[in-house]
């Protein structure tokens, strides 16, 4: 899996949030940011704002400066810079929150932004030359849109490429297949399926499946890693 859709969905959006209104001013916290810093931002057009521009404000949006209505302006720059790596402040976990608190379900633009979203995780999940951890962004998408966590977390279970089973050998070394990403809300119903599911017999059964079906011994390294990992 190549990425292709997940990269054209991203091209795409500012064409996709054409019809957000521009804000004619944005309201922030005095103390926390200069008029200057905020002027920046109404004073071209909202693709040719980078990363220098956008930082400050896409990690304080909604906390000391800005509104649900002006973020959903800035929501497509934001996640074309962070989805391609520029912009490494947000994280994608905290873009996932302040689109949750931003209401994005109640857009205009929120069937694309849903589509935007699902070919979000099979790219993390396949794709071999992807950059971000798959924690990451499954934490992200469950602050986004919670109701698919289950859904993921069914197409991750199936191992169906080298990448997956790379992916969850990652989160067996890095955390013990627990959750270990800072950004999950633990009182959540996504953690709770994402902690069940880590030390669930549908996963050691899934691992167990998937060394039968291979006779790649880097493959099969890992699988018997995880399911060593998994073992009570």
């Amino acid at each position: 899996m190549d990425g292709t859709a997940l990269q054209h969905l991203i091209h795409g959006l500012p064409a996709a949030f054409a019809a957000a209104p521009r804000p004619t001013g944005i309201d922030a916290c005095p103390c926390c940011h200069a008029p200057a810093e905020v002027e920046l931002l109404l004073r071209g057009p909202r693709e040719r704002l980078g990363p220098d521009e956008l930082m400050r404000y896409a990690t304080s949006a909604l906390n000391t400066v800005g509104s649900p209505g002006d973020f959903r302006y800035f929501a497509p720059r934001i996640l074309q810079l962070v989805l391609t790596g520029e912009l490494a402040v947000p994280d994608l976990e905290a873009v996932g929150i302040k689109l949750a608190q931003a209401g994005w379900c109640d857009w205009p633009e929120a069937p694309y932004l849903r589509r935007l979203l699902d070919a979000l995780w099979p790219d993390a999940l396949h794709n071999a030359q992807e950059w971000w951890d798959a924690e990451s962004v499954l934490c992200a998408l469950a602050a986004a849109d919670p109701d698919g966590t289950g859904g993921r977390l069914a197409e991750w279970a199936r191992l169906a490429t080298p990448t997956a089973v790379e992916r969850l050998h990652e989160l067996a070394l890095a955390g013990g297949l627990k959750p270990s990403n800072a950004f999950w809300d633990e009182h959540s119903a996504p953690y709770r399926s994402f902690a069940a599911w880590l030390r669930g017999p549908e996963l050691q059964l899934a691992v167990e499946a998937a060394t039968f079906r291979t006779d790649d011994p880097t493959q099969l390294e890992q699988l018997f890693t995880i399911h060593d990992i998994l073992a009570p």
